[in-house]
């Protein structure tokens, strides 16, 4: 048993429930991870109030780090190996999840759960825009509304480095 967050009807921050819950060994290239930290997005609460709707009961959350504490056939992770994922699926407000092993990125050294956690949806959403929405490059001018967010601010660092002027 782990515990999770779920939800079972939409609406406001009350509507989610903190519940034990079976999780079962993972399957055929599957991983279980054991979570260290979770990541907290806007894009949570429109799951959760319905705006984006999604098949309840279910977790909530979609971006977390932590360690892979079991694996199943045909996959090459190993038990202890520091993971982070994003958009696999929901629940990543648990204690643990199984998870496609082909979703999870490896941390580096030097980089914490926290910060694992924190940062693939934004940059993910930051790479989206910068490299495939219109690809940026040096000499170029971008209008960037709403920097002062997470995505903003890897926008600003990133869009800098490629020498492209933000205003």
């Amino acid at each position: 048993m782990v515990r999770a967050v779920r939800v079972h009807e939409t609406g406001g921050p009350e509507v989610m429930q903190l519940e034990d819950v079976d999780l079962e060994a993972p399957g055929p290239g599957m991983a279980t991870v054991a979570h260290r930290a979770i990541g907290i997005n806007f894009i949570d609460t429109y799951h959760r109030s319905g705006l984006y709707p999604i098949a309840l009961p279910s977790g909530i959350g979609m971006e977390a780090a932590g360690v892979v504490e079991a694996v199943g056939e045909g996959v090459d992770l190993a038990l202890g190996d520091r993971v982070a994922y994003c958009s696999a699926g929901f629940g990543s407000y648990s204690e643990a999840i199984n998870l496609p092993a082909s979703r999870l990125v490896p941390i580096p050294e030097g980089i914490d759960f926290e910060q694992a956690a924190a940062v693939l949806l934004k940059g993910q959403t930051t790479e989206y825009l910068l490299q495939r929405t219109f690809a940026l490059e040096a000499g170029h001018t971008c209008l960037f509304h709403a920097a002062a967010g997470g995505v903003g601010l890897i926008f600003g660092q990133w869009a800098q480095a490629l020498g492209v002027e933000v205003i």
